[in-house]
């Protein structure tokens, strides 16, 4: 079903005759064709990016949109491959400055965290390996003392204080000393909700957002939106939804949160090959984590199948679907490093997250 702003969906519903193309005998995984064919498409479009692309890599130093957004790849194949361990690593430094942060954004996205978080990760797993980046104490401090914009800052992940929680969340996975972000800073996040602030605060919050839902299945992309039903996409609507509902499910144990996350899934199989082209922000990518995060759900074929056709629009770029090129083609949120991420998280389905949104 095509509406304005997407193209129609041609490809032939999950069964286990379609399933057979993409997917291996037990239906867990792609298949080893499948697995060639996206490891062939990466090295050609790795090769693309850091050749013809490499002067829009540094954009700016964030991870949305500038070469953090790189590093951060590199850096999560590192830790995803070990027989190319050390090499990712020492890739993602070349796409990292910390030396011109700005000072002036908190978030991971969008701010100075993002860099800081990435740096301190690194420089830990590469140990005296590296000479590049000050020792991951001194980094981790830096990330800390950013503290002092959190009053002048937003709420949210892109610019705000969730962004800057996102950081040190990032840190404290990937570091196992918890004296590098001490943990009364990161008071706020749900390991120190109390049961009563679960029932009375977040629960309540997340129905509210759960009735926001439209007929269609479908969520607006924000209160008295102008845009309506239109808009299917990370950013807007109803995949950005899935994977908050299914943690609420989890944490809640409320059959609602995943009966509204699978009907986002059917919205995003009928309207999701997004004209806008191929992001994971606003895009065909983000879309297709969709699929991939009702998969680790519910170990349902159904939705790997659909996130193979999704990553399949992405990477042969037939002609004419994507009306709207990216304005910085080799960033993570707007341009190909998103695409590259899909094609590897596809492969690795139980590492596979949403980039710098799902610890």
């Amino acid at each position: 079903m095509a509406t304005k702003g997407t193209f129609e969906n041609n490809f032939n519903d999950y069964s286990e005759g379609t399933a057979i193309t993409v997917l291996n005998e037990t239906q867990d995984a792609i298949s080893s064709k499948l697995q060639t064919k996206l490891q062939k498409y990466t090295d050609a479009k790795v090769h693309f990016l850091t050749t013809e692309l490499a002067s829009d890599i540094f954009y700016d130093n964030t991870v949305y949109t500038g070469s953090a957004g790189l590093a951060l790849y590199y850096l999560m194949s590192a830790l995803n491959k070990k027989e190319t361990y050390t090499e990712n690593l020492r890739n993602a430094l070349l796409y990292l400055n910390i030396n011109n942060l700005k000072g002036r954004r908190i978030s991971f996205l969008c701010g100075d965290a993002g860099p800081l978080a990435l740096a301190t990760v690194i420089s830990y797993k590469l140990g005296r390996d590296t000479t590049d980046l000050p020792d991951y104490k001194t980094l981790g401090q830096r990330l800390v003392s950013l503290m002092y914009l959190l009053n002048d800052s937003p709420d949210e992940l892109l610019y705000g204080k969730s962004g800057y929680l996102y950081a040190l969340l990032f840190v404290n996975k990937y570091i196992d000393e918890r004296t590098i972000i001490p943990p009364h800073y990161i008071e706020k996040a749900q390991a120190h909700i109390s049961a009563n602030d679960m029932q009375t605060l977040i629960k309540p919050t997340l129905d509210w957002l759960v009735n926001q839902k439209l007929p269609s299945g479908n969520f607006p992309s924000s209160l008295k939106s102008a845009s309506g039903d239109r808009l299917v996409q990370w950013c807007h609507g109803a995949p950005g939804f899935v994977p908050l509902l299914i943690l609420a499910h989890q944490i809640f144990g409320d059959d609602k949160y995943m009966k509204t996350a699978l009907q986002c899934g059917k919205v995003v199989w009928e309207r999701g090959l997004s004209t806008k082209g191929y992001s994971i922000c606003h895009g065909v990518s983000g879309n297709a984590y969709t699929f991939i995060q009702l998969y680790q759900a519910t170990k349902e074929p159904i939705h790997l199948y659909r996130a193979c056709c999704f990553t399949e629009w992405c990477c042969l770029e037939r002609s004419g679907t994507e009306l709207l090129p990216p304005e910085r083609p080799a960033s993570l949120f707007e341009g190909l490093v998103g695409r590259l991420c899909l094609a590897r998280d596809l492969q690795n389905l139980p590492a596979a997250h949403f980039p710098a949104y799902t610890v």
